[in-house]
């Protein structure tokens, strides 16, 4: 069998291990509901109801976040869990096609885990049986994709788990807050807009806010495609740099 067709097999068994914690799965749509139902509300009373339209790409691609640091988390534990990365690396599969199955099951879990986010901003956008709604996974895979590259190599440098979740949590503050999910560049300080700006998840953002406009999604994607590939390749060589260790 060729190496090409074990990539669904790891891409499946990374899918499983979403699924084993159904819970987990419950818990991050609610954290979705919560930022979209709770937070737009309350700030829809200070500057409009188009607030609630306007959040609610952010409340999805923050629940990709979560969704795509598990897959570093679980990687981290491998290395920890006697024998099972060594086990794992001895599977009849190259290991650059392991690492690069690794990071598009990560991809899988976090759409899996968006599945009823986006399709409920499908829904308030109008776009739940148009077209336009495969562009809205679309986005969520892209921008899930660098995420998931940021977490694996994040996982393969720490050495602790508390060390995980401080460098998580520091990523995570730069891509919610230092984003255009709750203002727009202009209402940053002038010399913080450059970097909120070239922030993926404004990208993101912009790309989801034209599915609702009707407009473009063709260059907020292509640019968000750039970086989400350069971490996805930058997690890919972390993870085979640990593995030979």
């Amino acid at each position: 069998m060729s190496s090409v067709h074990l990539i669904p097999r790891v891409i499946e068994r990374d899918v499983k291990i979403l699924f084993s914690d159904t819970f987990l799965i419950g818990i991050m749509f609610a954290n979705f509901c919560i930022d979209l139902f709770v937070t737009a509300a309350t700030f829809g009373n200070l500057i409009g109801s188009s607030y609630f339209l306007r959040i609610a790409p952010g409340s999805n691609l923050i629940t990709a976040m979560v969704a795509a640091f598990q897959s570093g988390r679980d990687i981290w534990r491998e290395k920890y869990i006697k024998d099972l990365a060594s086990y794992l690396l001895t599977l009849p599969i190259p290991r650059k096609v392991f690492a690069l199955s690794r990071i598009t099951g990560g991809v899988a879990r976090s759409v899996i885990a968006t599945f009823p986010g986006t399709l409920v901003i499908s829904y308030l956008y109008g776009i739940l049986f148009s077209p336009r709604l495969v562009e809205a996974f679309v986005i969520v895979a892209v921008f899930s994709l660098g995420i998931v590259g940021l977490s694996i190599a994040v996982s393969a440098f720490a050495s602790t788990i508390e060390v995980f979740a401080t460098v998580r949590s520091a990523i995570q503050l730069y891509l919610s807050f230092l984003s255009t999910i709750f203002y727009d560049v202009s209402l940053f300080p002038v010399i913080v807009q450059p970097i909120v700006q070239t922030n993926p998840m404004t990208w993101a953002m912009q790309a989801f806010r034209a599915l609702q406009s009707q407009g473009s999604t063709l260059y907020p994607i292509s640019v968000l495609v750039g970086p989400s590939l350069a971490f996805a390749l930058l997690g890919a060589v972390c993870y085979l740099w640990y593995t030979r260790l």
